[in-house]
């Protein structure tokens, strides 16, 4: 009985996470496919350069919410860890991948972001500041939330947190590291090749 419901609530955590809302916002304002258009991304960042403000903050809002529910909604439930893990893991999956846009989706930041939130309110609110603020100081926003994650990664380690907790933010920062870098990779070879090492780290696409 825990197997199914642990299945069930991955596969609802999987679909939930495939439904693309930035796609539905550009395409529903502009009639366009976001993967067409700026970076291409499906997320927040570029629906704010395709539609504005409202639109980017719209799409950040219900993709962090994505996150939260899969905290919430096991916890509810009374599920036990591993399902947490999945139903995690899951959302984040179906945002990178959604079965609804034929696996070609964002990176998974701002799920992972909604994930934090609800697991450990605290630390996300300190690691998010400096990463806030290095992201405007560098006007990338990449290597802002690099830095976010990494603060919280190493929070999570200082502060003796639960072994399982620090488990699924390693694997949840690596799922959106690994998305990215595998997104770049074009970028990555060309700088490398060139020895162009500041084309490499501060202009990547945001």
């Amino acid at each position: 009985m825990e197997l199914t419901i642990t299945i069930a609530f991955a596969l609802g955590a999987y679909l939930l996470g495939s439904v693309p809302t930035a796609y539905l916002v550009v395409r529903i304002v502009r009639g366009a496919d976001i993967r067409e258009l700026g970076s291409r991304n499906v997320g927040a960042f570029n629906a704010y350069k395709q539609v504005g403000p409202w639109g980017g903050v719209l799409v950040l809002l219900a993709d962090t919410a994505k996150g939260v529910l899969a905290v919430v909604i096991p916890r509810l439930a009374g599920a036990d860890d591993w399902t947490l893990f999945a139903t995690t893991s899951l959302i984040v999956a179906g945002h990178n991948w959604p079965v609804f846009l034929n696996f070609r989706g964002g990176k998974g930041a701002a799920s992972i972001l909604g994930i934090s939130l609800a697991l450990m309110p605290v630390l996300t609110v300190i690691a998010v500041v400096p990463g806030l603020l290095a992201m405007l100081w560098l006007r990338n926003l990449v290597l802002g939330t690099a830095l976010g994650m990494a603060i919280l990664n190493a929070l999570l380690l200082v502060t003796g947190q639960d072994g399982n907790m620090i488990a699924l933010c390693v694997f949840l920062t690596l799922i959106v590291t690994v998305t990215y870098l595998v997104s770049i990779r074009r970028h990555i070879t060309m700088s490398v090749k060139a020895r162009q090492w500041r084309e490499l780290f501060m202009e990547m696409a945001a």
